[in-house]
Parts: C-alpha cells; structure tokens; sequence
C-alpha cells in the first residue's frame, strides 16, 4: 500500500504539469507532443499503484500481470515519444527527417503488441520487500535496448541542436530538453530493465513514478521559459542553501537529538531548548543569507537607485537635453549599445524620434505587431520571448522584423490605459553578455519611469514651452492640463458630476478620472499620492495612466485596489503611498459601490434627514502593506433623487487660517449646503472660493474636491 500511496502522489503532480500546459495552450506541435508524453508518464505512475493495488486480490493473477506490463508499455511509448518531441523542439527538422520518422510507427505498434501480450517479453511480477520485481523472458533485453536507444536519439538530436543554434534561448532549451530526456531514459528504461528485472531489487519500483515525473517537470520547463536565466546566480544560491543546511541546519538538528535524549524524564526540556534553539538558528541563517546575499542586495539596491535617476532628469532643460539624459543614464547604467525610441505622433503613428544606433521603424494603427501588443498586457518584451514563446507563434516573423529593423533585444512599452504611445528599444550588451531574468525584472521596475517620459515626448515636448520665463511651471503646468483633458466627463441624465482642483505652485500629485464603464456605470478614482512638485505630478501621471489598464484587466473590485496597491509598492519610489477612493456609480440600480482608501471626507447628503452624513468608514492608504486585501472594506450606498455626494483630498480639510484653526469638515458641510440648489460645478467652486477666503489665499497642500448630484 506504501507504494501505492506514493505513486499516487506523484500522479498529482503529473496532473499539475498537465494543467500547467493545457492553461498555456496547444500552439505548436512540440507542446501537443509534450501533452501527450505528459499523458502517458501519468499512465506510469497510475500503472505502478494499480500493480500493488491488484497484488492484493491474489484472485485477479492477469490483471495483476497485465498491469505491469501496462507499465513497460507506458515507458517505452514515452521514449517514441520523446523523439517525436525532439523533431519539433524547439524548431521543426526537416520535412524529410521527419517522413523518415514515420517509418518508427509500425516498430512502435509492434513493440507495444509484445509488451503488452508475450510471455517472451515478461513472464511474471513478483511482489516483495518496499515494491516489486519482474521476470524477464526472452526478448526483455532486446526490447529494452531498443526502447533506450530510441531516447537516447532524442537526447541525442536535442544536444545536436543546441550546440548548432545561434540564439542563446533556444540553446539553454534544448540543453535543458537534453538534460530532461537523460533523465527519462537513464532513470525510467534502466531502473525497470536493470534493476528491477535482473537485479530482482524492488526499490526500483519505488522511485519510477517520481523518475516520470521529473522528467515531465524538466520536459515541460524547457517548453515553457523564454527568458535566460543566470546560471552563476542559480549555482550560487543552491550553493548558500547548502551551506546554511550544513553549517546551521545539521548542528541545529544535532542539538535537537541531544536535547531530546536528555529530557528523555521531562519533555518540557526539549520543547522549550528546541524553542529558543530554533531562534538562534534563524537568526544565524538571515545573518549568513544576508552576507552571502551581499551582492544580490546590492543589485536590488542599484535598481531602486536607477529609478530615482530617472525620476530626477530635469524635463525643463529641452527635449534634445532630455534625451541625451535618459539615454547616457540607461547606457551608462545598464550596459547596453544601441538606444531607440518610438513615440505616438498626432496621427497616432508611432515613429522614431530618436537614435543612437541608426535604427528605425514606423507602426501605425493597422499594424499588426502593435495590434497584437496592445490587446494582451505585455509592457516588456525580450527578443528570447519571441524566438520562444508560443504565445508569439502567429507573429513570430513580424515581431523578429520589428527587433531587427530597430537592432533590439528588449522592447519597453509605454501604454496610456492600452493604447501604446511609446517605445523604447534597447540593443545588445557592449559587453557581448546575455539579457537574463534579472534583467527582465529591471526593465519592468523602470517601465512606469518610462511612461512618464513618452508622456513629455508625445504630449509636452514642444519647443514653444521652453522660451517661458519659469520653465519648469511651464511644463508642470501642461503636464497636469493634459492630465484633466483625459478625464472624461459624466454624461447622464440622472448625474451631474463636477470636480475642481488647485495645486500648489501649479505642481502636485492629486488627481481625479472618471472612466465609463458602460451606459449606465462610470467609474472614478480620486486621490492624492505622496510627494510635493513635479516628482509628484510625475507619479500622478503613471498611476492615473495604471489605473486606466487595470480597469481592462481586473474585473474584480477589491481585485482592482489591490493591483494598485501592489504597483505602487513595487513600481513608484521608495516610500511612495496613495490616499484615495475608488468607487462605481451604477445609475440604472442608483447604487453607489466605493472602498475608502484614506479619503479624509466622503460626505452624503440624505433628502430624508436634509443633513450630511459622513459615510467614509475607515480606510487604508495604499503602498505602505504588500498585502492590503484584509484591510479593504467595500461599501454599497443607495443613490435616491436629491441626493449629493462631496468627496476631498485631506489638503481641503487641513488648510488653516491665520489663527491656525483648520477649514473642517463642518465648514465643507456648510458650504455645501448652502449651494445645494446650484450645478455641481458651482457647489465645487463655491467651496473652494469659501476656503480661500477662510484661508487668505495661502494654500500649504494640493486640494482636490468631487461632486455629484443626483437629479
């Protein structure tokens, strides 16, 4: 039954790898193969528990034998398999290579016939000790040697190819495809035909389910990756667990033993030296990762200082000044030769704007790469993914084309909700090195910080702005107008919806967007994210922009916040946080469905009480928690005729006068309230009249006010 037990285990994860492929998809003929030779290893290890499972009913002696057979069977069909896999991984051979494969068929039929029905093949299964042995008859050693030969052609064909391709991705492939076949051969045709039938040992029975199934796993990782990775910091970091394991882990476990054979009268001995032991221990090991780990930290730590270099290039210098910033800064700071950008003109044309390496292309909106971009979520893409991600297979010419015409390796894009406005192109290492993961991961962190710069290119980058007397207002000031003229205004015959907002020094980071949803739905954001100056309206800008492509993505509400929390943990600068709300208007049902995320004041003014009532709840500023699902609170509030909604930033409320006493809530409510009869847009700018009045026209904070009547 142990075996059994075991072979089941390792039948789910078997099922695992092939749900794992099946959520990839059956784009090409290598991963059809893969799925197939997924199928069968599962049938080995199904096989292996129903041999014990039947062992047991000494009255179904055929069955039993019929199942172990079923197992060679199973094994051999995977070595045909596996080089079937090898003549389309991870391009096809040549047709005529591949005809000639045909020919194995009826050798493949045949070999089956005579596992599954001679006795010439396999005589008997013996149950005993951890698993059971085999009888071998006559011809077991021929069809062994023959099923072993056939994987080993494929073993042989994947390490051919790797060492002939020229791009590095498909190289690292089919090594790891080579490696995964060795695995299947050595471990699955040896072990059944050597160990279990010759050497009549039964232990062997016990390692060939988990044998297929890291031959599935490896099989279908080689498939699936499309970006390198570094093998110096794989070694390296297997090599620091070891360490940790052999310095800390086993002296830890020895003291443990000790501790327990010690107290062996009073438990209480072990369970309280094993507690305080454990800490010890764990604070050793984090001291050890954390200096073995030196140079990943540091890594990690140039990247975030990479992102505040970007943030801190001064767009009031010029649009070629700018430029030759962003471009030295990259090149310098990551390596790479050639650098090309492509930005959105007002034909929606994305053209070359600028080159260090004489690159160039033009993709307009019928282009099909930039159609296909735009519809899935990809915001960098790396020439390894598209020489070998099967996602790419349909355009995999055009992509190739894209790459070559701007001498590429990794392409950023800059999106505005889906829509690509700008791409920047990066070159090859001068260095002559590979792109790898890490890479990736860097490419993504800088990503939001390009937006921001395709945004200026596309959107302020006009000379005209650079002969006013302050430059840098000049530019905040376009920044944050064509911000607002992206807000689209709430067109209802149940709404009207009005907003005003007043920065500091024309610089800040509040904002307000609406985005409709539908006929009847409309959603909206409103907030003020941390910082002061044209920082801020930079990040003001990313984050309004995130918000927009994760509205297409995330049909979940709750979903949604916690998308925004997490870029703006992972993607703004360092200490970054975001106080808002985000909220649904659904006019057809009057509903209003909102969650709080630090929004000072959401007032709600009732018919029925003809007051204002505070309905904000409580709420939790985002970027401070990764995991900010158990703090979000979503509300429902019904929307009924007369009723008016009046949200701010805590900028309104905290405003003070020359006396230092705060605006307050009581002040908005009464400002509101009075002009309750008027527009919305009128109630919106009567309050801020009120404040400035209150306040002597001193204004310390960024304020930003929603309202919305419901006629």
């Amino acid at each position: 039954m142990g075996l059994s037990a075991l072979a089941f285990v390792a039948a789910v994860g078997m099922v695992v790898v092939i749900l794992l492929t099946l959520r990839r998809g059956l784009a090409t003929t290598a991963i059809r193969y893969e799925l197939a030779l997924d199928l069968v290893l599962l049938f080995v290890t199904v096989s292996q528990a129903m041999v014990i499972l039947l062992y047991l009913d000494v009255q179904h002696p055929a069955a039993y034998l019929f199942w172990a057979r079923a197992v060679n069977a199973s094994i051999a069909l995977s070595e045909f398999l596996l080089v079937a896999f090898a003549l389309y991984f991870p391009r096809r051979i040549h047709r005529r290579v591949r005809f000639a494969a045909l020919f194995l068929l009826p050798v493949a039929a045949y070999a089956l016939s005579v596992i599954l029905g001679s006795a010439d093949y396999l005589r008997e299964a013996r149950f005993g000790g951890a698993g059971f042995a085999l009888t071998p008859g006559a011809w077991f050693d021929w069809m062994n040697l023959a099923t072993a030969g056939m994987g080993m052609a494929a073993a042989v064909i994947h390490l051919v190819r790797g060492m002939a391709t020229d791009d590095s991705i498909n190289r690292q492939r089919s090594f790891l495809a080579f490696l995964g076949v060795l695995v299947g051969v050595g471990g699955l045709v040896f072990m059944q035909g050597y160990g279990m039938a010759h050497s009549q040992e039964t232990w062997p029975s016990l390692a060939i389910p988990f044998v297929a199934l890291v031959t599935s796993v490896m099989i279908s990782y080689a498939i699936s990756i499309s970006r390198l990775f570094d093998w110096r910091e794989l070694l390296k970091t297997l090599f620091a667990y070891l360490v940790i394991a052999v310095v800390i882990g086993v002296p830890t476990g020895a003291i443990v033993a000790l501790l327990v054979i010690l107290g062996a009268g009073s438990p209480l001995v072990p369970i309280v030296g094993s507690f305080f032991l454990f800490i010890a221990a764990n604070r050793l090991g984090r001291n050890f990762k954390a200096r073995f780990f030196e140079r990943l930290g540091a890594r990690l730590e140039y990247r975030e200082m990479l992102e505040s270099a970007l943030a801190h290039i001064d767009l009031s210098q010029g649009r070629d000044a700018v430029l030759a910033d962003l471009n030295a800064l990259l090149t310098d700071n990551l390596g790479f030769s050639d650098f090309t950008i492509l930005i959105e003109d007002d034909h929606a044309v994305l053209k070359t704007t600028w080159s260090s390496a004489n690159g160039h292309a033009n993709m307009d909106r019928s282009d099909l790469v930039r159609n296909f971009i735009e519809r899935t979520n990809v915001n960098v893409l790396m020439l390894s993914e598209a020489q070998a991600d099967a996602a790419y297979e349909g355009i995999q010419k055009e992509l190739l084309a894209l790459f070559g015409s701007l001498k590429a390796e990794v392409l950023i894009f800059a999106r505005e909700g889906r829509r690509i406005i700008g791409v920047f192109a990066i070159g090859a290492r001068k260095i002559g090195g590979e792109y790898t993961d890490y890479d990736y991961e860097t490419f993504k962190a800088i990503c939001a910080k390009l937006f921001v710069f395709a945004f200026y290119l596309k959107n302020v980058a006009r000379e005209s702005i650079f002969y006013t007397v302050d430059r840098e207002l000049a530019l905040s000031d376009q920044v944050i107008r064509f911000a607002l003229e992206h807000v689209a205004s709430v067109e209802h015959p149940r709404a009207d919806a009005a907003w005003a907002m007043r920065s500091t020094r024309s610089l800040g980071g509040d904002f307000v967007d609406f985005v409709k949803m539908g006929k009847e739905r409309w959603f909206f954001v409103l907030g003020d994210i941390s910082g002061k100056g044209l920082s801020a309206s930079m990040n003001m800008l990313i984050l309004k922009s995130m918000v927009r492509t994760f509205l297409r993505i995330e049909k979940d509400f709750a979903g949604l916040v916690q998308r925004v929390n997490a870029f703006i943990k992972d993607h703004l600068p360092k200490g970054s946080f975001f106080a808002g709300v985000f909220g649904y208007f659904d006019f057809e049902r009057g509903i209003l469905y909102f969650i709080n995320c630090g929004v000072p004041a959401i007032l709600l003014y009732s018919p029925s009480f003809d007051a204002f009532i505070e309905v904000q709840g409580e709420g939790k500023v985002l970027g401070f928690v990764r995991d900010i699902s158990p703090y979000l609170k979503p509300r429902k509030i019904s929307l009924s005729p007369g009723t008016a909604l009046v949200v701010c930033t805590d900028g309104l409320l905290d405003s003070e006068n020359i006396r230092g006493e705060r605006f307050g809530k009581e002040r908005l409510r009464k400002s509101s309230r009075d002009r309750l009869q008027e527009s919305a847009k009128a109630i919106a700018d009567g309050v801020l009249e009120d404040l400035l009045r209150y306040t002597e026209n001193r204004q310390e904070d960024d304020i930003t006010l929603l309202v919305m009547k419901i006629k």
